[in-house]
Formats: structure tokens, sequence, C-alpha cells
């Protein structure tokens, strides 16, 4: 790995951790909509620049991390140890985060943590990468942070996702959250919203 990618990971990594945290704030008060994010100069290859701003503010030594096998390269697994600590998990329901490449492969949310009754908030969060937060097929959100509703169009997803989704939703306040990028940007899908079709 570049030592620059593991040396500067940010430029200003207090102000612009600061910036990505409120970038995913508002994506994840507002779900459907797309919000850029401060991106660091470099990523370890195959993580995209927005995995690496998402995991330098939202990772740390008491934060359990599961990743797909097309993400564990040594390379991403060096970067996040060496930036974040965070332990990596070799069991989905082990994780606090859970980190796709292709969201295609996901087709059992279940097999996350979804929290219990007494305890919803330990569930997981899976953030997904996409090969765009546009153009692609339109369904409609509804739910907290949408006054009626919003449309999204990510592409990338498989047949059967928003089917699975609505099922997500109506585990409330169970269920797990989820953060689509597509390496710029980022969409957040609380496990509040809804969707129709």
């Amino acid at each position: 790995m570049s030592i620059h990618i593991i040396s500067a990971p940010f430029e200003n990594p207090i102000h612009e951790t600061q910036q990505t945290f409120r970038a995913l704030l508002s994506a994840t008060s507002r779900p459907g909509t797309v919000v850029r994010l401060p991106l660091p100069d470099a990523a370890p290859s195959p993580f995209t620049r927005s995995l690496c701003s998402i995991a330098l503010t939202l990772f740390d030594d008491t934060t359990p991390i599961w990743l797909d096998d097309a993400l564990a390269s040594d390379d991403v697994l060096q970067y996040l140890r060496f930036h974040t600590a965070a332990a990596i998990v070799a069991e989905r329901s082990d994780a606090a985060f859970g980190i796709m490449a292709d969201a295609r492969d996901l087709s059992d949310f279940s097999a996350f943590s979804v929290g219990d009754a007494t305890y919803p908030d330990r569930s997981a969060t899976l953030i997904v990468q996409l090969p765009s937060l546009t153009g692609g097929a339109e369904v409609n959100l509804s739910g907290p942070g949408i006054e009626h509703t919003t449309p999204a169009s990510p592409t990338g997803l498989s047949d059967g996702f928003w089917h699975w989704w609505n099922e997500n939703a109506n585990r409330y306040p169970c269920g797990i959250d989820m953060i689509f990028t597509d390496g710029i940007a980022v969409m957040g899908l609380p496990r509040t919203t809804k969707v129709s079709f």
C-alpha cells in the first residue's frame, strides 16, 4: 500500500470528518436525498474514496465491521486497522456495520443484526457501493424526513430489493439501516422509510 494512502487520509482530518458526519446526518434524516461527501485524496483498492470518508468518520476501536469478499483486500484491512482500529468480524450477525461492493448479493437482511424489542438500536447499518445513485428504476419513498413522497432511482439493486426493504421497514423499531454510495455521494435509507412503486 502507498505511504500516501496510509499517512494522509484527509488533508484536514478534524474538519473533514465533521463535514462527513454532517453529510451523513443530512442524508439519513432526508431519505432519498443525494448528498456529496468530502473525499480523501486516495483510497486502498478496491475501496472507494467515499467508503474511506465514511470509515474515517464512523468507525473506531469499538466498532465491529463486516466486509464482503470483494472488499476484504489486504490493503483495505490494513487501512481500516491503521486509521480506525475497528475489529473486522467474520460473521454478519456480529457486525455493527456491513460494507458491500455489490447490492445484488444482498438478498437477506436478517443475516445482520436487526436488534430486538428491548434494544432496537443494537442493529446493523449496511453501507453499499452502487454504480450510481440515480438513473435506475424509480420508486417513491415515504416516512419520517419526507413531507409526502420523494423519488429515488439508484442503480445496481437486485429485482427483489425494494420488496425486501419494505419487509425490513415493517420490523420497525427493529431492522437495519442502509447507506448507499456511488464513490462520491451518499443516500440514506433508514428503517423508517417505506417504498411504493
